[in-house]
């Protein structure tokens, strides 16, 4: 998987508790940073996704399946009008 930081989501998924997820790098530390319940959400089933993705395909379903995560333990702060589900995830471009 290419450098998690340099993987961006678009748009940034702003979350209820003010932090705002807008790199893989952030959607890894906040798996991480949540205790499993086991039977009742599938984080580690999610960080999987991320750690074992080596396509774009790959990172693209892990992107998704965290999504469905933070929407099913209600962690997005409710949307204002914004556009979300997030439509894109890709690579920051460097600057020349």
């Amino acid at each position: 998987m290419p450098d998690p930081v340099e993987m961006i989501i678009e748009p940034e998924l702003p979350l209820r508790d003010g932090r705002t997820i807008s790199s893989v790098a952030d959607a890894l530390a906040l798996l991480r940073e949540y205790e499993s319940r086991p039977g009742i959400d599938n984080r580690d089933e999610v960080l999987h996704l991320f750690e074992r993705a080596r396509s774009d395909g790959e990172l693209q379903h892990a992107a998704e399946a965290f999504l469905a995560w933070i929407k099913e333990l209600d962690l997005l702060e409710p949307p204002s009008g914004a556009g979300l589900p997030p439509k894109s995830l890709h690579e920051k471009s460097s600057p020349d």
